[in-house]
């Protein structure tokens, strides 16, 4: 690699498959001819591995709620050693270490993406102090990016960050490889693509299709994690289980993906979807909404009713939605949005 290039870190708690290691990979991906990249990881599996001609670091440290101290001189020394000029944190964990090396390494630009603001979300009683340590961190940060605007609110009105640190690049995909399948109008087939834990919620759309008979309506789950023995022993005939798939990229086997959630950033699995030109039936949570427009979906509430009125709606409509999300789908590519990244990871100021 070229030694002119900037030297840019990318640190992410965990390496397993999800939305932020997506959006990791993607990054590195698309800037790698315009930057020297490294990774930071606090365990080898599918993105570490994906990337593995990086030779990630991998900081088991990262996996421990509370920072220790062996893990942030360890990774102060890779960052020395290295000559990294930046670094992006795409996780909370992975994000209180980024920020603590401002403490330890001066002149070094530090990065921390949201993904839906976990501390808010995900910290049940102690949101209120998880809220607090991440208004703290903030001052130890030199930008955040919003990955939704739904998120760029949270990020100003609860979180109360100054904007002047704030900025909002909207989650997009790489453009997918053009694919076709030849579908027939029935049986509808309907994908649900996610980690099957909280706060994705396939058992209320599961209870929704057991509605309908496999000659009328398919889905398919494509994910694991801890609810998924218990959703397999009572899912009905129409509802099939592929299990984690890894770089899953057969969306066009498919006539729709549903995702219902408690709770979402922007998420990568609807914004795949978008951008290979699929209708989508989200949950009207976090920036969900963003993904929906000129009647490319629909959105619903986390209720039976709900769910159901908006999946009759999606079929009723299919001819017409699939159209709308073939014309929209550019709108989640990835490619138009590369230096408004890199600019950002440079401390370039727009138009500059």
């Amino acid at each position: 690699m070229d030694n002119n290039k900037p030297r840019i870190g990318f640190i992410i708690t965990k390496a397993e498959t999800g939305g932020a290691q997506r959006w990791t990979l993607d990054q590195i991906r698309l800037l790698q001819d315009d930057i020297h990249p490294f990774l930071i990881a606090g365990e080898d599996k599918w993105l570490t591995q994906t990337l593995r001609a990086l030779s990630p670091l991998i900081l088991p440290e990262l996996l421990k709620r509370i920072p220790s101290p062996a893990g942030l001189m360890r990774l102060r020394r890779y960052i020395r050693n290295n000559g990294i000029s930046t670094l992006v944190a795409s996780s909370a964990n992975a994000g209180v270490y980024a920020r603590l090396m401002k403490l330890f390494t001066p002149g070094l630009r530090v990065i921390y993406v949201s993904h839906g603001w976990s501390s808010i979300y995900n910290g049940g009683k102690l949101s209120g102090v998880y809220t607090l340590a991440e208004r703290l961190l903030s001052t130890l940060t030199d930008l955040v990016i919003n990955v939704s605007r739904a998120d760029a609110s949270k990020c100003s009105d609860k979180l109360n960050i100054s904007p002047d640190k704030t900025v909002t690049l909207t989650n997009r995909t790489p453009k997918p490889a053009e694919q076709s399948a030849n579908l027939a109008a029935k049986p509808v087939k309907l994908l649900f693509l996610g980690r099957l834990a909280h706060p994705k919620r396939p058992d209320l759309l599961i209870d929704v299709v057991s509605g309908f008979s496999q000659d009328e309506l398919t889905l398919t789950i494509v994910g694991s994690g801890p609810a998924q023995q218990e959703l397999q022993a009572n899912a009905p005939n129409n509802v099939f289980f592929a299990g984690e798939i890894q770089a899953f990229d057969q969306f066009h086997r498919y006539h729709a993906l549903c995702l219902i959630s408690d709770s979402e950033g922007l998420p990568m699995s609807a914004l795949e979807a978008k951008a290979h030109g699929l209708p989508l039936l989200l949950s009207d949570v976090g920036g969900c909404h963003e993904l929906i427009d000129n009647g490319n979906g629909v959105l619903c509430d986390n209720t039976a009713d709900s769910i159901h009125h908006s999946l009759h709606q999606l079929i009723t409509n299919m001819d017409a939605m699939q159209a709308s999300a073939r014309a929209c789908a550019p709108n989640a590519w990835l490619e138009p949005a590369k230096m408004d990244y890199l600019h950002a990871y440079l401390g370039i100021k727009s138009g500059a």
